[in-house]
C-alpha cells in the first residue's frame, strides 16, 4: 500500500458549487503526485453528491446518515484517513499557494509542531479576521467588545508565529496528535472545536502556529446562510467553550455581558 503524506478532509454542507472549486483548486495547486488523498464526507443528507467522482475520480465521499455537525463529520473523515498529516478544509475554499512541501517539512522537522493554520484571503484580497488568535477568556472577550484584541496581531503577521488558536477553515493537524486527542470534540455542532482542539493540543506541549505562507481563498459563509441560526449557534458553543476550560463563574461573567450589550 503507497504512503500517503497528507490526507484532505472536506466536510460539504450545502455548497456542491463551491466545492467543485475547492477540489479543482487541490487538483492544480498540490504536487505531491500520489502521496495524498482527499476525503469529502457529505452532510447533506438531501443531496448525495452525484456525478462528482466522475469530475474527480480519486476521492473518496463517504455520505452521512445525517448532519451531527462540522467536528463529527471531521472524525469520520479522519477515521478513514491514511495520511501522516490532515488538512481540514472547508468546501467553500480554493488553494492559492502552491508550497504544500513546505508545510509539510514544517511537520517533519519540528516535532514539537502540532496544529498549523493557514492564511485565508477572502474574496476582496485581504486577509480574513478571526482566523488565528490570542487566548479565549473573558478578558480577550471583553477586550474583541472595545475593539481592544490582541487576536488582530496574529492573523495580520506576515511571518510564522505561535498563537493559541488557528481557524479549522484550513487547519493541518499532526493525525497521531489528533488521534491522541480523540479528534474534535463533537458536543461542539459548530464553532471553537477548532480552538478548543488548539486548547488540548498545548495541554500536551503541542505548538500551534499560523503559517501566513500557506493561503487560501475563502468564499465566507457560504454553506451556513441563516444568520440568526447561525449566531444561536455561536453562543451555544462559546458558552460550552467557556464551561469546559474556564468554568462557572467566567461562563455566568460570558452570559451576562452578552445580556447586557443588546
Amino acid at each position: 500500500m503507497r504512503k500517503i503524506k497528507l490526507s484532505i478532509i472536506i466536510v460539504n454542507y450545502q455548497s456542491r458549487a463551491y466545492l467543485e472549486k475547492c477540489l479543482a483548486s487541490i487538483f492544480a495547486k498540490i504536487n505531491l503526485t500520489s502521496s495524498y488523498e482527499i476525503i469529502v464526507v457529505n452532510n447533506d443528507i438531501k443531496s448525495e453528491l452525484d456525478g462528482l467522482n466522475i469530475l474527480f475520480p480519486t476521492i473518496k465521499i463517504i455520505q452521512n446518515s445525517k448532519n451531527n455537525g462540522f467536528g463529527s463529520a471531521n472524525n469520520l473523515g479522519a477515521k478513514e484517513a491514511r495520511g501522516e498529516v490532515l488538512l481540514f478544509l472547508n468546501p467553500d475554499t480554493e488553494i492559492i499557494t502552491q508550497n504544500i512541501s513546505s508545510v509539510l517539512a514544517e511537520f517533519e522537522n519540528n516535532q514539537a509542531l502540532g496544529i498549523l493554520g493557514s492564511r485565508i484571503i477572502t474574496t476582496d484580497g485581504i486577509v480574513q479576521n478571526w482566523i488565528a488568535g490570542a487566548k479565549i477568556d473573558l478578558l480577550n472577550v471583553l477586550g474583541n467588545n472595545f475593539k481592544q484584541t490582541k487576536n488582530k496581531q496574529c492573523w495580520q503577521n506576515t511571518k510564522q508565529t505561535e498563537v493559541f488558536w488557528v481557524a479549522g477553515t484550513a487547519m493541518f493537524v499532526a493525525k497521531k496528535l489528533f488521534r491522541q486527542l480523540g479528534g474534535f470534540d463533537e458536543r461542539f455542532f459548530m464553532y471553537f472545536e477548532d480552538v478548543d482542539l488548539c486548547n488540548r493540543a498545548q495541554a500536551l506541549n503541542k505548538k500551534v502556529i499560523y503559517f501566513p505562507d500557506f493561503s487560501v481563498l475563502h468564499h465566507s459563509g457560504k454553506s451556513f446562510l441563516a444568520k440568526k441560526k447561525q449566531k444561536k449557534c455561536y453562543y451555544l458553543s462559546q458558552d460550552y467553550y467557556f464551561r469546559k476550560h474556564l468554568g462557572f463563574f467566567q461562563t455566568t461573567l460570558l452570559k451576562l455581558l452578552r445580556f447586557f450589550s443588546f
